[in-house]
């Protein structure tokens, strides 16, 4: 399994909540901050996204992507107050008007919840925003899937809620692929790495096999490149040593494994890396404050 597919397997998607949104101009939504990788594609109308200082107008069609965002904003013009996000689903009248002949904005706003221990793993394989503009969609089959998207959302077929679930599943890996291609103005981390020819050979092979004893000097051989020159440029772009991402990766492992399985404890030491029981619980214990059998009981709580 390539490195990218093996991180989003360790996420486990545990809840996917979308919404279809209609309101009419002017209108504006105020969204909270949240831990969650949240999405959106606007399916009539025009907008802009708020977000800090970032400022994206979305056209019809358009997709975007956040992981954890802070609180951002949706709006129709500058000059109208937020109305927040639980208010309108409160009242989802709100920002609709009497007057049919008023501009009109609809959209799918969702969320992804990921499972423990690897939550945060989303947020370093995503920009602050990733949009995906309807017009010049690069990578075809993400655009296929848009228009599916548009279509299951627009529609009221049997088995509805399944379709959208599992079209938004593929989503996430098709906007993650779309990202990977683009290279320049990648912030540094795994898809950074990926789209980096060499780069990317040590990753795949570092990912094949976690628990080998890689030394930097093997992975630099992998990568077709000097030692030295494979250390700087690894952690140039994916912003940690080699050895820190193995490392990190390892205990990556080692917390699904003690959450999601009941393996014998010598099993998920080795799976990390490690001889004994004991080294593994020193490393695990120094990266996360807890033994893992702490761990994995807190986690089954």
């Amino acid at each position: 399994m390539d490195p990218l597919s093996q991180v989003i397997g360790l996420l486990r998607p545990r809840e996917l909540t979308w919404r279809l949104i209609a309101v009419q101009e002017p209108w504006a939504i105020g969204f909270p901050a949240v831990d969650a990788v949240v999405f959106g594609q606007l399916i009539e109308g025009t907008c802009a996204l708020e977000r800090g200082e970032i400022r994206l107008m979305l056209q019809p069609g358009d997709f975007m992507m956040m992981a954890c965002p802070p609180e951002w904003v949706l709006r129709s013009g500058p000059d109208v107050e937020p109305i927040g996000l639980k208010e309108l689903l409160a009242d989802p009248g709100a920002l609709q008007g009497g007057d049919p002949a008023t501009p009109a904005a609809r959209f799918l706003a969702g969320h992804f919840l990921f499972a423990d221990p690897n939550a945060a793993s989303i947020a370093s394989l995503l920009s602050p925003v990733v949009h995906v503009c309807a017009a010049d969609v690069a990578a075809q089959r993400l655009g296929q899937l848009l228009r599916l998207l548009d279509d299951e959302a627009t529609a009221d077929r049997p088995g509805r809620s399944l379709a959208l679930d599992r079209l938004l599943e593929v989503i996430l890996v098709e906007t993650l692929r779309h990202r990977a291609g683009q290279v320049d103005g990648m912030r540094p981390g795994l898809l950074a790495g990926l789209a980096d020819p060499r780069i990317s050979r040590a990753l795949r092979r570092l990912h094949m096999e976690p628990s080998r004893a890689w030394t930097v000097a093997q992975l630099a051989r992998e990568a077709g490149m000097s030692r030295a020159g494979f250390a700087a440029r690894f952690t140039e772009i994916v912003s940690i040593s080699p050895i820190g991402y193995l490392s990190a990766w390892r205990m990556s492992l080692a917390k699904a494994a003690l959450v999601s399985t009941a393996r014998e404890m010598i099993d998920v030491a080795e799976l990390a890396g490690y001889g004994s029981v004991s080294a593994f619980s020193t490393a695990f214990r120094r990266a996360t404050g807890l033994s893992p059998t702490a761990y994995r009981q807190m986690a089954g709580g």
